[in-house]
């Protein structure tokens, strides 16, 4: 993959998306792997949200994309949302683990 400043042609900027693209859901399925091992660190379901935690990682998401020369009002919901998307996952696999039946909506 070429950098984007030495891309000659729309086909190279194109390949470089594509590659940075499978490069950032890679790097969201290592992701999940570190979620589910969490799972096994968490006494209680009611554990696995840790609010303060994610109350402190928005911030510094938001930071790190300040850092980057990225917009930190979309980043900060961006990543709200992959957050609170691995928290369900997180429940999931940890009521899996345990084997107890999915979480129904009341």
């Amino acid at each position: 993959m070429k950098s984007a400043e030495n891309c000659a042609s729309l086909d190279d900027i194109r390949v470089g998306i594509d590659t940075l693209d499978k490069q950032i859901i890679d790097a969201l399925g290592q992701r999940m792997a570190y979620v589910k091992a969490a799972a096994q660190f968490k006494p209680t379901e009611e554990s696995i949200p840790a609010p303060e935690r994610v109350g402190a990682m928005l911030p510094q998401r938001q930071r790190w994309a300040a850092e980057a020369g990225l917009d930190p009002d979309f980043v900060g919901p961006l990543f709200a949302q992959l957050i609170y998307w691995f928290i369900g996952q997180q429940v999931h696999h940890w009521r899996t683990q345990r084997g107890l039946g999915p979480l129904t909506s009341k």
